[in-house]
């Protein structure tokens, strides 16, 4: 494993909801030939915040407001989106994730999901500025399980950004679980 990419291996258990649906054929060829980022939705165009922040002097007053207005600006353009999914588009199916790291997943849902078959995944994560976290991911297994399925997938196009703000949720829950261990020995120790 090279150390550069060491911490996209680090996984937590995690509750996350999700939503996902299967690629199209087309949209299938697109991800095949290494431009799945196009898949995405903003793709090139840019968020006048994200501009403002990026010109923000790093610790600021100045960029502790424009990351405020970009986590309020993400958590409105999802609303707005699942308030009018359009007429024309079904749908997408609901899961939870239940572990996660910076290069795969697997989550719970209803339907079986054939092995290879390439996943759009949607995240919402109200911890990160992000809100929302947009994957295309491969399933790589899939097991039956009361209710329906846990699905195994590894994330095969991702925005960095979006990477990112997995990796802080995991290393969050790493030292919430941390804490809570030792508080507990610490309590069966006083015991």
């Amino acid at each position: 494993m090279a150390s550069d990419n060491r911490r996209a291996y680090y996984r937590a258990q995690i509750t996350i909801p999700l939503q996902w649906r299967i690629l199209l054929p087309e949209e299938s060829r697109i991800v095949r030939q290494g431009l799945g980022a196009n898949l995405f939705r903003g793709t090139g165009v840019p968020n006048p915040i994200d501009e403002f922040l990026e010109q923000a002097t790093p610790g600021s007053s100045e960029e502790h407001l424009y990351r405020c207005l970009q986590l309020v600006n993400n958590k409105l353009d999802f609303l707005i989106e699942h308030a009018f999914l359009h007429p024309d588009r079904s749908s997408p199916a609901r899961g939870d994730v239940i572990d996660i790291s910076g290069s795969g997943l697997k989550f719970t849902c209803r339907d079986h999901i054939p092995e290879g078959s390439l996943l759009k995944l949607d995240l919402v994560i109200p911890t990160t500025s992000r809100y929302q976290l947009e994957m295309i991911s491969e399933v790589v297994r899939i097991e039956t399980r009361m209710g329906g399925y846990t699905v195994a997938c590894k994330i095969m196009e991702i925005d960095e950004g979006a990477r990112e703000s997995i990796v802080d949720v995991v290393f969050q829950k790493q030292r919430k679980d941390i804490r809570t261990s030792r508080q507990v020995q610490e309590d069966s120790n006083a015991h």
